[in-house]
C-alpha cells in the first residue's frame, strides 16, 4: 500500500475521532449550561473534521484525474470513520439547537 495513502487514511482517521470527541464534549458543555462552551467546541469539532474532509476531497480529485487509488480495509475504515463524525456532528449541533429552545421556555 502506498505510504502516502496510509498517512493520508490515518489522518482522516485521527482528524474525525477528533471531530467526533471535540462534538460530544460540546454536548456535555450544553447539558451543563454552558452554550458559549459548546459553540466553541462545535467550531473546533468543526475544523478537525475539515481537515479530513480535505484528504477525502484530494482522494477524489486524485481518482476523478485518473490515478488510482488502491481499495483497501483501512481506506474504507477511514472513510467509514469521516462519514461517521459528521454526522455525530450534525445531530450534536442539531441536539444542542433544540436544547436551547426547550430551555428558552
Amino acid at each position: 500500500m502506498d505510504k502516502q495513502l496510509v498517512q493520508d487514511c490515518m489522518t482522516l482517521i485521527t482528524c474525525s475521532g477528533e471531530g467526533k470527541a471535540l462534538a460530544t464534549e460540546a454536548f456535555n458543555l450544553i447539558l451543563s449550561g454552558d452554550k458559549y462552551g459548546a459553540e466553541a467546541k462545535l467550531k473546533e469539532a468543526g475544523k478537525s473534521i475539515g481537515e479530513a474532509h480535505n484528504i477525502q476531497t484530494r482522494l477524489i480529485e486524485e481518482e476523478l484525474n485518473g490515478i488510482i487509488i488502491e481499495k483497501t480495509i483501512l481506506l474504507i475504515h477511514a472513510q467509514d470513520q469521516f462519514m461517521t463524525s459528521v454526522t455525530y456532528r450534525d445531530m450534536v449541533k442539531l441536539i444542542i439547537e433544540l436544547y436551547q429552545k426547550v430551555r428558552e421556555k
